[in-house]
């Protein structure tokens, strides 16, 4: 009957382990059919089989070092037997193999989560912004009393109310004077977008011309590569286009129309301007972009007219369906085999003590 028992502590593993895995199986396919299952700390697998192994050698030495008593007479003690205690002496280490492995299992945290899908409106953004010298000009009055300020500042003042109210949709900024230049990508994060109008200033690229056609230009090539339905320029200037560009005005016009891309236009300023004079403000550039793109032309006199220009692009922007996938978290699910590897232990420590103990 040697054999026997040699069999004995593996059948317990197999006794202990086996319903409780197989229960465990059970609990998780429950939670996977209703959301996606998946492991918080995939990396505690690894240890499992260096954990499990060292349990299991520490098994064997376990059964070799056994307590010991001297007797006179042997053959007494081989025909009393061992009783059926003796056949559970491996069950206190089977427990703790079979807790350690429940607890690997807590340990790798199992959790659900699932996938949240809706759809969201929004539409891309392209702010272009005239940074010629002229834009310092002090003519738009805002306020309550009126107090003059420089066209570019209220320029800055006017986007950046208008893109705090974009939550959802993705704005970029292009700038130009003499030449064209990207300030900001396309980007939900509306913050960014803040910071880079906040900090534009003359003289960031060379500022002796404006070359409006460059600068619808380049900011039409990057909404070129957008793949939303609804994608608008909202165009700033105060003047005409007045240097040799890479681009003439009607040339983007009708880039912007064959793309399906509104141009909006907004000319910034007072038809009174003192301190260029020789660069007023003309009307005609900026009217005919969106009267081709079928967007629309506003004139800014004053901040406040600039600011109901930007409510009426506001309600304007056609807006497109995208799908946005959220992926949260459902529930976590390491308290059941934590709690299972705990009450093992718990029961190894109690079966050690009383009815397994040992002696002497």
């Amino acid at each position: 009957m040697r054999w026997l028992r040699a069999l004995v502590p593996y059948a317990l593993i197999l006794a202990i382990g086996g319903p409780i895995a197989l229960a465990l199986r059970t609990y998780y396919a429950e939670r996977a059919a209703v959301a996606a299952l998946t492991w918080a700390h995939p990396d505690v697998w690894v240890l499992a089989g260096a954990g499990l192994l060292l349990a299991w050698v520490g098994f064997h030495l376990a059964r070799g070092r056994g307590a010991t008593m001297a007797f006179s007479r042997v053959g007494e003690l081989r025909r009393a037997g061992g009783g059926f205690r003796s056949y559970l002496v491996g069950a206190p280490m089977a427990l703790r193999i079979v807790a350690l492995g429940a607890l690997i299992v807590a340990l790798a945290r199992p959790q659900t989560y699932r996938t949240i899908t809706r759809e969201v409106d929004s539409v891309d953004i392209m702010i272009v912004l005239d940074l010629s010298q002229s834009m310092e000009e002090t003519d738009m009055a805002r306020g309550e009393p009126l107090t003059k300020t420089d066209r570019l500042d209220a320029a800055q003042r006017v986007i950046r109310r208008f893109v705090a109210k974009r939550q959802g949709d993705r704005v970029g900024v292009v700038v130009f004077a003499q030449q064209a230049m990207l300030q900001c990508p396309l980007t939900l994060d509306m913050a960014i977008v803040d910071q880079v109008v906040a900090g534009l200033s003359l003289g960031d690229i060379p500022s002796m011309g404006t070359a409006i056609g460059d600068g619808l230009g380049l900011g039409l090539a990057y909404l070129r590569k957008s793949d939303a339905k609804s994608k608008v320029v909202i165009l700033l200037s105060d003047g005409e286009n007045n240097i040799s560009t890479q681009m003439t005005p009607k040339q983007a016009a009708e880039v912007a129309f064959d793309d399906r891309i509104k141009v909006f236009t907004v000319l910034v300023g007072a038809d009174d301007a003192r301190l260029f004079r020789d660069n007023s403000v003309n009307p005609a550039t900026l009217r005919n972009i969106a009267t081709v793109t079928g967007g629309r032309f506003f004139k800014a006199t004053d901040f406040n007219e600039l600011q109901e220009g930007f409510e009426t692009v506001r309600a304007e922007l056609d807006k497109t369906r995208r799908v946005e996938k959220q992926r949260k978290k459902d529930a976590e699910l390491f308290v059941a085999p934590l709690a299972i590897g705990l009450a093992l232990l718990a029961l190894e420590r109690l079966l050690a003590a009383t009815l397994l103990r040992r002696f002497p």
